[in-house]
């Protein structure tokens, strides 16, 4: 797969779902590796390594861990386990990753109550304060920021989830996306340290696979 997509010209695979379901009814799990998160972190590793060889950057998703929820491309879930469920299951699966060596991680658009109430996963800081503390000094994109789980929950996405934690902002509406953070910066509201932050992971990563020098 690494060697088909290196001679298509792909320089980054939103993939691999690092995710595990325990049920096979559950909406993520026919995406996932269908394994307990031992061996899903064990299958995470080799495919972030070998994608590294080819010199492919890579996506861990979908963060903290998607587990049994329903769909957010239509709706909300509320996903109520506790921190410590995170911590020694869904986590196993995203560290491994993380020290093989992936460069990017996906941020969901699941409620999840153990990290914040109010907000998706994606919008939450307090989510990306968990993916850092386990070790992740690359890139944090979001999910698809149109999708029904986001567009009932603000009405500026791209400030709130950039604001949030996130380096990159998946969207189809690239436009608005950007006059969105324009406007942002222009006002103060997104500081100058803050977007150099992203900025720099960004170049970093991009130097490091060779897509700039």
């Amino acid at each position: 797969m690494a060697e088909v997509l290196k001679k298509g010209g792909v320089n980054l695979n939103l993939a691999p779902v690092a995710d595990v379901a325990e049920n096979q009814w559950d909406y993520i799990y026919d995406r996932t590796c269908g394994l307990d998160y031992e061996e899903t972190g064990k299958v995470i590793a080799a495919l972030v390594e070998n994608l590294n060889q080819y010199n492919i950057m890579c996506c861990l998703k979908h963060f903290p861990g998607y587990g049994s929820n329903v769909d957010t491309h239509t709706g909300i879930a509320v996903d109520e386990r506790t921190e410590n469920d995170f911590i020694t299951k869904d986590f196993i699966p995203f560290k491994k990753g993380i020290e093989a060596g992936a460069p990017v991680v996906m941020v969901n658009h699941n409620i999840v109550t153990a990290y914040n109430k109010t907000v998706p996963a994606s919008l939450a800081p307090e989510v990306h304060k968990a993916l850092r503390e386990l070790g992740f000094e690359g890139i944090i994109v979001t999910d698809d920021l149109g999708m029904s789980a986001i567009t009932k929950y603000t009405g500026d996405p791209y400030t709130d989830a950039f604001l949030a934690g996130n380096d990159l902002l998946c969207t189809s509406d690239g436009e608005a996306c950007y006059n969105a953070l324009y406007n942002s910066f222009a006002e103060g509201e997104i500081d100058e340290k803050r977007l150099d932050e992203s900025v720099y992971r960004i170049l970093t990563a991009k130097i490091r696979y060779g897509i700039i020098e």
